[in-house]
């Protein structure tokens, strides 16, 4: 049966969810933006920018609700059998990967204020703008905003390339304890 709340062996059905849901809309988020950037000016580039940057707006909110459900239930501490510099970087990991996403979003989220770029979301509501427009500022913004989207790809190349290490390698129960299938005491 799953649990709620993590244990000292593995994470909770809820921290499990918020890892799974926002890792998907990432890596959709990803796929959409590119695939939108690339169209033609037309109103189907806006219709696709626009789900872009609603599915942005959602991330934003998921990784905040994450990052305050880790502080009320703490995850499940990395085992002892890691060195120390291992426990840092993967600290360092973990707080970049709340980080870089957030400011990547709120960089599109300033570039579309900037540009005169009506956020809404999805279609239900009209988001304030953060910014007066400013089309000297707009690309920068942008600029800034497609190289944290960048530092964040290469985070998530670690992120899961440290992932497959443990599972693969180490062979260790590291990623298992975010899995909900797996049963504790195996």
């Amino acid at each position: 049966m799953a649990r709620f709340l993590n244990s000292k062996e593995a994470y909770g059905i809820i921290a499990q969810l918020l890892h799974g849901c926002v890792a998907a809309l990432v890596f959709t988020q990803i796929v959409l933006g590119l695939y939108a950037a690339n169209l033609p000016v037309s109103m189907a580039r806006l219709q696709w920018l626009s789900h872009h940057k609603s599915l942005g707006l959602t991330i934003l909110v998921l990784v905040l609700v994450r990052f305050v459900w880790r502080r009320i239930d703490a995850p499940p501490p990395l085992p002892h059998t890691m060195a120390r510099w291992e426990h840092r970087a993967a600290h360092a990991m973990h707080h970049a990967l709340y980080l870089v996403p957030v400011l990547a979003m709120f960089a599109g989220w300033l570039y579309a204020s900037a540009a005169g770029l009506t956020v809404n979301w999805f279609g239900l509501m009209l988001i304030p703008d953060l910014i007066d427009k400013n089309t000297e500022l707009a690309p920068l913004l942008k600029e800034l905003h497609h190289v944290l989207v960048g530092l964040l790809v290469l985070l998530l190349a670690g992120h899961i390339g440290a992932a497959l290490r443990h599972a693969l390698v180490l062979r260790d129960n590291v990623v298992k304890r975010m899995l909900p299938w797996w049963r504790r005491g195996r």
